[in-house]
């Protein structure tokens, strides 16, 4: 059954599922403390920080499964046709929606902090070990921040609209907290690379949602 176009309550699914990601990073975020006491040296820290902010990119609840609106219209499907979301600004599966522009802006953060992994092998040099230490202290205690509050605000979610807001709201906040480049410059590589690509990823997740 193709429900009326009006409803705007959030599946329960989707709630839940979007509740096991604020679990899931509160667990990451938790790992990223043991490790940091585990790591010994510069060059162990410098590798927990790419490590993480690849596992906290890679977990981004992006795909559909946490849309309530592709859980009620399947994507791609003829019943994108009641979706108010298509309605208003492209079918998420089509090229140049901003959904479709975020997904790349990703992927591109992605590849970036994967072309710091290559850096790092190719370079002799020592690294900061207490100024990375610093800065993925500081994330691990603002990702478990970010991933308590966003659980409580899904919980309390209303409708279909408000956990899209939050969703994108939370994606957001969390890359913007990934110090991946700052850890970047303080190795002395040049963070520029990494600067673009998280910048392209914020303007991208923010935009993924427009009613945000």
């Amino acid at each position: 059954m193709i429900p009326d176009e009006n409803s705007t309550d959030p599946p329960e699914r989707v709630k839940a599922a979007l509740e096991e990601v604020a679990d899931g990073y509160s667990g990451l975020a938790s790992d990223l403390r043991a490790d940091l006491e585990d790591a010994e040296g510069g060059e162990a820290v410098l590798e927990l920080a790419e490590r993480s902010a690849l596992e906290m990119l890679e977990r981004l609840p992006l795909s559909p499964v946490y849309c309530p609106f592709c859980t009620l219209y399947r994507p791609g499907a003829v019943d994108c046709q009641g979706c108010g979301y298509a309605a208003r600004y492209g079918r998420c599966t089509d090229a140049g929606t901003p959904y479709d522009l975020a997904i790349r802006a990703h992927y591109r953060l992605v590849e970036t902090v994967e072309g710091l992994q290559r850096l790092r092998l190719r370079s002799g040099s020592s690294f900061p070990n207490d100024e990375v230490r610093a800065a993925l202290g500081d994330q691990a205690e603002r990702v478990a921040d970010l991933a308590g509050r966003f659980q409580r605000r899904v919980r309390r979610a209303r409708s279909s609209e408000e956990l899209m807001a939050l969703k994108t709201e939370f994606m957001a906040d969390l890359v913007g907290s990934l110090p991946i480049d700052r850890v970047s410059g303080l190795c002395g590589f040049d963070d520029r690379p990494l600067l673009e690509a998280k910048r392209e990823a914020l303007q991208g997740l923010r935009r993924h949602w427009p009613a945000a």
